[in-house]
């Protein structure tokens, strides 16, 4: 459960981040201790339904866009910098956004983790926990939007894909499935960017314990 923590701040990030792009102000976020989590921002007056609609649509893909930055980051060679950029984020985002106590409290063992990570450990070693992470990031990607989805079956349950369809007056059940295609999408090129590159080797694997068994 704790791991799970980080998709939710992902998440939340990405809701935050965008809005901040598009000329938001963001305010606080929140992480309960059940792994859910809230991001709140300022629109401007001038803001419109469109910047809106980004916002909101950007918490689920964003666990997924991370897993694959994680993924390019593996493969060129730079997971002790994807350990240091993480750790900077988290570390920004509790100076400038987390409020709650549970929060703070997850967010800064998240930030000593990776700088003790970065520091201390082995590339191979790192390359292997970056790898990982980056699995469970598309994972939980497409869990969390596929849970929309579920739930998008009825009204009232404040998710991003009603938000989005109230600002862009579109059917909530497509909006949802839209959102979860484009996480799946995402995630599932990360994946194919990970594993691709190990394929024969899986393959002959397989097939060795294939033949053994």
């Amino acid at each position: 459960k704790l791991i799970r923590y980080l998709a939710t701040v992902v998440h939340e990030l990405g809701h935050a981040f965008t809005a901040g792009i598009l000329g938001g102000r963001p305010k606080h976020i929140t992480i309960s201790t059940d792994t859910s989590g809230l991001a709140m921002y300022e629109p401007p007056i001038h803001w419109d339904r469109f910047r809106a609609s980004i916002v909101s649509a950007a918490g689920y893909p964003a666990p997924a866009i991370a897993s694959l930055a994680a993924i390019e980051a593996i493969q060129s060679g730079h997971s002790k910098a994807w350990f240091f950029f993480s750790g900077g984020t988290l570390a920004v985002a509790i100076i400038a956004l987390i409020r709650n106590v549970w929060g703070f409290l997850w967010t800064a063992g998240a930030v000593g983790g990776a700088y003790y990570a970065a520091r201390e450990l082995q590339p191979e070693l790192l390359g292997g926990i970056v790898a990982a992470l980056a699995g469970f990031l598309a994972v939980e990607a497409f869990r969390h939007a596929f849970t929309q989805f579920s739930l998008s079956r009825f009204r009232g349950t404040h998710c991003d894909a009603e938000k989005i369809a109230m600002f862009l007056r579109l059917p909530l059940r497509a909006t949802a499935f839209l959102h979860l295609a484009a996480t799946t999408a995402i995630g599932a090129y990360a994946l194919r960017q990970g594993i691709e590159p190990h394929w024969d080797e899986i393959r002959s694997t397989v097939e060795d314990l294939i033949r053994t068994s």
